[in-house]
């Protein structure tokens, strides 16, 4: 059973890792992704690659940023503001989950 540790929290999502398997899961906008350690590591590259990218939407709220899951066949949609709001949210977790390790490292 997991074990779940926060590593962000707010009204837009959560991202959180279990503290016995390693598993990453995702809630933003409208959907939730369970990922592995390296998943999670090339998602988070994923996003922020694709949410650099020149805007090329013709409308401000279009879907315009694409993002493949590990999954075959399921991608995510987002508007180009949601995926500047993922990018910021997943390099919280990320630095969160990185200090956590580092602390874990002196108090053991």
């Amino acid at each position: 059973m997991c074990g779940f540790r926060y590593l962000y929290n707010g009204e837009d999502g959560y991202i959180v890792r279990c503290k016995n398997c390693g598993h990453y899961q995702i809630a933003f906008a409208s959907f939730m992704l369970t990922l592995s350690q390296s998943e999670f590591q090339s998602f988070c590259e994923l996003a922020k690659y694709k949410c650099s990218e020149p805007d090329h939407s013709l409308a401000e709220h279009s879907k315009s940023i694409i993002l493949q899951t590990p999954a075959q066949g399921v991608f995510i949609l987002l508007t180009k503001s949601e995926g500047a709001r993922l990018c910021e949210i997943l390099e919280e977790a990320d630095n969160e989950d990185k200090a956590l390790s580092l602390i874990s490292m002196f108090s053991s």
